[in-house]
């Protein structure tokens, strides 16, 4: 019986020790023996997104915004890591965009960096340094594209941290960071950070309204009006300046062909007037669109679509406007007399904002 006992009480205790060196323990686990920084991508695309978007956009319309660094080689970043950095023109040097366009640097009055340093506060596996963007930059109508870029390069880090600047080819002297064949391992420690912007009114829209029509005095009227908004036809504006939008039409001539005619739509506070780019232009060697003549005005409205698509209020731009035109079409090869048209448009339209079609990307560029 006593053995019985004994043995209960041994089993009990086993069992006991079992259990607890099943239930879950805080573990920490060693960090690589050597901790890294560097610029996660070396030629990324950041867009300043005046006025709103489904993210905040409130360093955006200060216009600032930060170029990051990363940190890596361990589970935890246990204190400050300080990164010093200096803006290096010579990185553009004969350095090309995929389309064969000169990268420039940034001239130094655009811009302005908060610090010649990077710190990736503890805790943290990035950490980026401000860039305050001045009236000069948007001004430029060169910001308004993939043309500046910010050149970075890292000059020293925190004891007991390595910057990653990649493995040179044996048979390369004096490797290029920016010339992807010199390495057999490529540097990151460097960034050619790109930056442009698009206005307040930038962006796709939801297009509906009405058009009385007038063709060498034939009249007739049109209206473009889904049942429901989001199937209106989708309309894409495109910043023109800091104030200015660039408003296509789907004008054509008498054959069908596409004009690419377009309007301004130039912006002071929330009213625009709608105005011509021009007076005549050629729309190609057989085609010219002339004695053009544009007036209107317009509204931007916060919110001014209330319960639109998605059920939710969305911004609204209201267009009044009158355009007329002239058409010449030459038929050189066929042999046949030179055609003419004249054309009056009197529209009133409603734009719906339906997304601001800013995406995150990097650019491809060469070594030449």
């Amino acid at each position: 019986m006593k053995r019985l006992n004994l043995l209960s009480i041994l089993s009990a205790g086993l069992l006991a020790l079992s259990t607890t060196s099943c239930e879950n323990q805080d573990q920490s686990f060693p960090d690589y023996d050597t901790q890294t920084v560097y610029f996660s991508y070396q030629s990324p695309i950041r867009t300043i997104t005046l006025g709103e978007d489904i993210y905040d956009t409130s360093p955006d319309n200060a216009h600032k915004c930060q170029i990051y660094a990363t940190w890596s080689g361990g589970y935890s970043n246990n204190s400050d890591v300080k990164i010093n950095i200096v803006v290096d023109e010579s990185l553009c040097d004969n350095l090309y965009y995929a389309d064969g366009s000169k990268i420039k640097p940034m001239p130094a009055n655009y811009y302005k960096l908060a610090a010649n340093e990077i710190i990736i506060p503890k805790g943290s596996i990035s950490g980026g340094v401000e860039v305050q963007l001045t009236d000069a930059f948007f001004a430029d109508p060169a910001a308004l594209t993939t043309t500046y870029v910010i050149p970075v390069r890292m000059t020293g880090v925190s004891d007991g941290t390595t910057i990653l600047t990649g493995k040179a080819k044996a048979t390369v002297t004096n490797p290029v960071l920016t010339n992807a064949v010199d390495w057999e391992v490529l540097p990151k420690n460097f960034v050619m950070y790109a930056v442009k912007y698009i206005n307040t009114w930038e962006g796709y829209y939801l297009r509906r309204g009405k058009d009385a029509i007038t063709k060498d005095g034939v009249n007739s009227a049109v209206v473009r009006h889904s049942k429901y908004v989001e199937n209106d036809a989708v309309w894409k504006l495109t910043s023109l300046s800091l104030s200015s939008i660039r408003y296509p039409m789907d004008y054509k001539n008498k054959l069908g062909n596409d004009l690419n005619f377009a309007l301004n739509l130039n912006f002071t506070g929330d009213n625009c007037a709608v105005t011509a780019p021009t007076t005549m232009y050629q729309v190609n060697d057989s085609v010219k669109v002339y004695d053009i003549v544009v007036s209107g005005q317009g509204k931007f409205v916060k919110d001014g679509e209330v319960k639109s698509w998605g059920n939710q209020d969305r911004d609204g731009i209201y267009l009044t406007y009158q355009t007329s035109y002239k058409i010449e079409i030459k038929y050189p090869k066929a042999g046949l007399q030179t055609e003419t048209q004249s054309v009056a448009y009197n529209t009133s339209d409603t734009l719906v904002a339906r997304n601001r079609g800013v995406t995150i990307g990097t650019f491809e560029y060469a070594k030449k």
